[in-house]
């Protein structure tokens, strides 16, 4: 006995830990998209869901425009400013102060510059096509004219003291001399030329209608180095003998000819392009699969595309990328999101991409893959970066047009506000965990709310206090259907950030009866049983909480007072019965779905639901048949037939044991449990004959009556 008592103490141990206890749910929020409709405020995630502070934006200059297109720094610190939608060139003195020193009075948008050695600046304008030369002073010419519709690109080659600029919409790329002078240095069959980027022996040029990246040496001969799943390249940056080519597609086809579209979330879109919803279908441009150019070969004016390499995977809709093009010709994605790639930069060996429409601005590592938001606008598009001289980084933005320091420092606090989680009901709140990095001098706390309103709203509760250590963390609000949580971060440090990840939230719905949604009997009166041994019952039931749900079946005759356990424990939604083992009758069935598996038997609940009667019948109908008469050699007969459970559903007799003739009542429906026939046989033989009816009730059963006589010899 003594040695029986460890194994039966092991035993109890085991039955209770695996003893059903209730249903314990978890928000865990590890990753990107779980912050997707988040709030933001001074905080970035990164591609691995990671919670930090932003880098620090610091406003340098206040223009009055809606865009700023582009930025170039000449030799003493000055900035020049391209703008819309006035054809305003700003610049700004190293003092911050910004003053207007070009106004075209034709062009509403000035989209691009370029920087000579000199400290001449060019800049590209629309919607007139023409090329401004700004000497040091400000003062401004035109330099180039009717160079198509749209300038959208300038690069100048210093060792051939050379300008080329990237045009639209017949999508040709001008080199313009020394005097002015401009002249088709390549002509692609694209409609706009929206990047254009110089290396050590090439130009580069991004194109909007088929999303291609050409190569075009010195002498006019072009190459397509990249044919993108996307049907714009916006933007290019040649840097660590590569060439980084980002895409921003609109999300609604244009039609043929049309300019780009620039992004505009208040709609205002400049040039007079057309305005477009976030809402495309994939061009056909767009569907095509990726190209890299390997063959080295020339194809001047033509498209000709090098060999094909496929992607890692085909954007979808709305989605635009950044690829590496190789020295060898290889292309990789390092980047894609359902933004616009809208500026690239090369800062401290990582890349900066500066996007719309939020306005996000995120920093690549090559090596890791690592895609860090640093920091995020209220407004708009980061159109263009400029790393001055001293180091600093300057965004250019639109809507409104503005220009910011990106600090090399993070923000004093920042907060991430979740969407609103729905537990679906009334639900009671536990304990929470997270990881989380505090360098010294910085923080990172979770508070929560709760309330019934998808919505939050003055129903709501108040913010929690702030949790700041995990162990033994719980979301104190009250018992609610929707939970919101704050993650709250600081730091005194701005040369540190906290980092915070991998939060997991618990929550337990308060229990609530399953329902039985359907409980489908035989209904005799509208499909007859094929077999009258056999009743099949089927039952549908949900649960709001997700628990697993077991069924108990009874019945009960009409008149008996108690209900009978037919079945119990069943797993499943059906039940064929035998209907054998008990008499003839008008019964009544039960299900009770049970969430006892889920819950302990305190929380544990039920729901039942009763049919209507059902006939259970073993008796065949009563069958009576004689002979009415003669027409001739054929009998006329007259039969009835009743059932005291079900309807009568088909009829037929025989002669003499030959074949089988289906006959009908005389109202010409099966509709009652009682009917009546009249019916001619087919011509008989003089003699004795014997006929056989049979008629079938719903239930299957077979009742039959049968009648003799004799067919008297013609004379």
């Amino acid at each position: 006995m003594k040695r029986l008592l460890p194994a039966l103490a092991l035993l109890l141990t085991i039955v209770v830990q695996t003893a059903p206890a209730a249903k314990v749910k978890v928000w865990q929020h590890t990753g990107p998209k779980n912050f997707d409709k988040a709030q933001l405020k001074q905080a970035v995630v990164s591609s691995e869901g990671t919670l930090r502070l932003s880098r620090q934006l610091r406003p340098l200059a206040n223009l009055e425009a809606a865009h700023v297109w582009d930025i170039v720094e000449d030799k003493a610190g000055n900035l020049w400013v391209a703008t819309g939608d006035d054809g305003k060139i700003f610049k700004v003195g190293t003092d911050g102060k910004a003053t207007v020193v070009y106004t075209s009075s034709t062009e509403s948008q000035i989209f691009c510059l370029a920087l000579a050695l000199d400290g001449t600046v060019f800049a590209g304008t629309g919607p007139g096509g023409k090329i401004i030369r700004l000497g040091a002073d400000g003062n401004g010419q035109v330099f180039a004219d009717k160079l198509d519709s749209y300038v959208w690109s300038l690069a100048f080659d210093a060792a051939t003291q050379t300008l080329y600029a990237g045009t639209g919409p017949k999508g040709k790329i001008y080199q313009v001399a020394a005097d002015g002078k401009a002249s088709v240095h390549y002509a692609t069959k694209q409609e706009h030329i929206l990047a254009l980027a110089l290396s050590k022996n090439a130009l580069y040029a991004g194109t909007d209608k088929g999303g291609l990246v050409y190569r075009i040496d010195a002498k006019g001969k072009g190459f397509v180095v990249y044919h993108a799943h996307q049907a714009e390249v916006r933007s290019l940056l040649v840097a660590n003998d590569a060439v980084y080519a980002g895409t921003a597609s609109a999300i609604v086809k244009r039609p043929s000819g049309g300019t780009p579209f620039r992004p505009s979330p208040g709609g205002i879109t400049p040039m007079g392009a057309p305005t477009f919803s976030p809402t495309e279908t994939k061009s056909k441009s767009e569907a095509k699969p990726a190209q890299t150019g390997t063959s080295g070969a020339n194809i001047g004016s033509d498209e000709t595309k090098g060999s094909p390499a496929a992607a890692p995977s085909t954007p979808v809709v709305g989605d635009n990328s950044l690829y590496r093009i190789n020295a060898d010709g290889t292309v990789r994605e390092i980047f894609r999101d359902k933004i616009m790639v809208l500026s690239l930069l090369r800062h401290h060996g990582r890349l900066l991409v500066g996007t719309g429409m939020q306005g996000q601005l995120f920093e690549i590592d090559e090596v890791s893959k690592e895609k860090v938001e640093l920091a995020r606008l209220d407004h708009g598009q980061i159109h263009c970066m400029l790393e001055r001289k001293d180091g600093s980084i300057v965004l250019g933005t639109g809507d409104p047009g503005k220009l910011y320091v990106l600090d090399d420092k993070f923000a004093a606090k920042g907060t991430i506000t979740s969407d609103v989680l729905d537990a679906k009901i009334i639900s009671t709140w536990g304990a929470m965990n997270w990881k989380a990095v505090t360098p010294s001098g910085s923080s990172a706390s979770v508070a929560v709310r709760s309330g019934n309103t998808s919505d939050p709203d003055e129903t709501w509760s108040a913010w929690s206090t702030e949790q700041t250590t995990m162990e033994g963390a719980k979301a104190i609000a009250p018992t609610a259907r929707y939970l919101q949580y704050r993650v709250t971060l600081t730091t005194k440090d701005p040369a540190v950030t906290p980092e915070f990840r991998h939060l997991a939230l618990r929550y337990k719905t308060t229990n609530q009866a399953p329902e039985i949604t359907s409980f489908d009997v035989p209904d005799l009166d509208a499909t007859p049983q094929e077999s009258p041994k056999k009743f099949r019952l089927r039952w549908n039931a949900t649960d709001p909480n997700e628990d697993e749900l077991t069924f108990s079946l009874h019945f009960k005759k009409d008149g008996w007072k108690d209900w009978v356990l037919l079945e119990d424990n069943l797993d499943r939604k059906d039940f064929d019965w035998d209907t054998t083992t008990i008499p003839s009758g008008l019964y009544q069935f039960k299900v009770t779905a049970s969430d006892r598996r889920d819950n302990s038997p305190e929380e544990a609940r039920t729901a039942e639901k009763i049919s209507p009667l059902v006939p259970v019948t073993h008796l065949p109908p009563a069958v009576s048949v004689k002979l009415a008469g003669f027409d001739g050699d054929q009998a006329i007969l007259e039969a009835s037939a009743t059932d005291s459970l079900v309807r009568l559903t088909d009829a037929a007799f025989s002669v003499d044991g030959k074949r089988w003739a289906n006959i009908f009542p005389t109202d010409g429906l099966f509709d009652s449990k009682t009917e009546t026939f009249r019916f001619k046989t087919d011509a008989l033989r003089p003699g004795a004959h014997i006929l056989m009816l049979r008629v079938r009730n719903a239930a299957g059963n077979l009742g039959s009556g049968d009648v003799a006589f004799t067919v008297a010899e013609r004379k």
